[in-house]
C-alpha cells in the first residue's frame, strides 16, 4: 500500500511524494486522513526550522482503516481525532498525578513518516480519540482547541475576571471564547486593525472591546478597572513586557507565543513585577490533553469552530495554502486540508 504525503523544507519549499506504507506494529492504527489543519508550527518549520525535508501536519481527523493485533480501543470504521502527543501512564510524573508533564508517551515518528498532510498515516492507538456528531473539519480543530483550553486553564480564569487576549489567531480566538464560558466579566481583544475577519470573529466570540495595537499603545489603554486580572498571550514573547503594566495587582499572564532568534529574549522590570505580585506562566500543551472535553464543547455548540475555517484545500494545493496563510493574514484564519469530502461549511 502507498500514500501521497507532503514534505516541507525551509525556506518555504514543498513537495508531494508517493511513498510506501509500512506494516503496522501491534499497537498501531492505519488512518485514512479526512481533514488536517495548518498550524503556526507548520509555518515555523517552513520558515526556518526544517533544515531537511520532513513530513508535517498534526491537527488531524480521519477514519480507522486498519488496526494492529493488540489494538482494543478503536476499530475499523471509527472516526477519530488524533492527539499530537500523549503521556505514558507509567513514569513517576504520571504516577504522581502530573501526566501533563510527561514526555515519555507514544507518539508519531515526527517528520519522517507520513503525517497529517497525507492520504494515509500510521498512529499509535493511544493517540486516537473517537468522535461522532461533528464533521471531520471540526474534529481537525480539536487539537488546537486543546491548546486554547490549556492556555485558559493556565491563566486560572475566575468568575468576574477581566481578561485581555493578545493575538487573534485561531488559538487566541478559541481561548477568548473559552474565557467567556469560564465566566470572564469583560474581555479585551488586542490585534492590528488590518485583520478585519479576525476582529469580527473576536466580537462574535464575546470580546467586549477591541484594542487596535497599530493605533493604540496598549500600556495606556483605559481599562474599566485600570487593568485586567488575566492576560492570554498568543503573540510572540516580545509583547509580554508591554502588557505587564496592564495587569492588576496579583494578576496572571499566561502565554504560548513563540519566536526564534533574538525575538525569543525579553526583559522587564523585575521589581515592578515582584511588588505587584504578578505571575508569568507558560502554557505548552504537550502532551495533548482535554480532547474529550473539547469534542463535547464543539458538539454541544459551546465553541463554534466552523466560524474559524476560512479556507479549505486539497493535498495537492499544500504549497499554495501555506503561502496564502503566510502572506494574507487579513483574510485567512484557519486553513483545513480536506480529503474526498463534500463541503459542509
Amino acid at each position: 500500500m502507498r500514500t501521497r504525503t507532503a514534505y516541507v523544507k525551509a525556506p518555504y519549499q514543498f513537495k508531494i511524494e508517493d511513498v510506501p506504507i509500512r506494516e503496522l506494529a501491534s499497537n498501531e492504527v492505519l488512518i485514512k486522513v479526512k481533514a488536517s489543519g495548518i498550524c503556526g508550527t507548520d509555518l515555523h518549520n517552513a520558515s526556518i526550522l526544517a533544515k531537511d525535508w520532513m513530513t508535517f501536519g498534526h491537527e488531524i481527523a480521519g477514519i480507522v482503516e486498519k488496526v494492529g493485533e493488540a489494538v482494543k480501543t478503536v476499530k475499523v470504521g471509527d472516526k477519530v481525532a488524533l492527539q499530537s502527543s500523549t503521556y505514558c501512564g507509567k513514569c513517576d510524573l504520571c504516577r504522581n498525578g502530573r501526566n501533563d508533564l510527561c514526555y515519555a508517551g507514544p507518539n508519531y515518528n515526527w517528520g519522517k513518516e507520513p503525517m497529517g498532510f497525507s492520504d494515509y498515516m500510521i498512529a499509535p492507538e493511544e493517540l486516537c480519540v473517537k468522535f461522532d456528531k461533528i464533521s471531520f473539519e471540526e474534529a481537525a480543530m480539536i487539537e488546537p482547541m486543546g491548546v486554547a483550553l490549556d492556555l485558559a486553564y493556565t491563566a486560572d480564569i475566575k468568575l468576574n475576571d477581566d481578561v485581555l487576549v493578545i493575538g487573534l489567531g485561531p488559538i487566541g480566538l478559541m481561548a477568548l471564547r473559552i474565557a467567556k464560558l469560564m465566566g470572564a466579566r469583560k474581555i479585551y481583544a488586542a490585534q492590528p486593525s488590518r485583520s478585519k475577519r479576525r476582529i469580527e470573529l473576536a466580537r462574535e466570540y464575546g470580546a467586549d472591546e477591541i484594542i487596535f495595537t497599530d493605533k493604540v499603545d496598549i500600556e495606556n489603554y483605559k481599562f474599566d478597572k485600570g487593568g485586567v486580572e488575566k492576560v492570554l498571550v498568543t503573540a510572540p514573547p516580545k509583547v509580554i513586557p508591554r502588557v505587564i503594566d496592564t495587569v492588576l495587582y496579583g494578576g496572571i499572564i499566561a502565554f504560548i507565543g513563540i519566536e526564534y532568534g533574538e525575538g525569543a529574549n525579553i526583559t522587564f522590570d523585575a521589581n515592578s513585577f515582584h511588588f505587584k505580585k504578578l505571575q508569568l506562566r507558560a502554557s505548552y500543551a504537550v502532551p495533548a490533553i482535554y480532547f474529550p472535553r473539547c469534542i463535547d464543547m464543539v458538539r454541544d455548540g459551546l465553541v463554534d469552530v466552523k466560524k474559524l475555517i476560512s479556507h479549505t484545500f486539497k493535498l495537492e494545493d499544500i504549497e499554495k495554502a501555506m503561502l496564502t496563510l503566510k502572506n494574507d493574514k487579513e483574510n485567512t484564519v484557519k486553513m483545513i486540508m480536506v480529503n474526498d469530502l463534500e463541503g459542509i461549511l
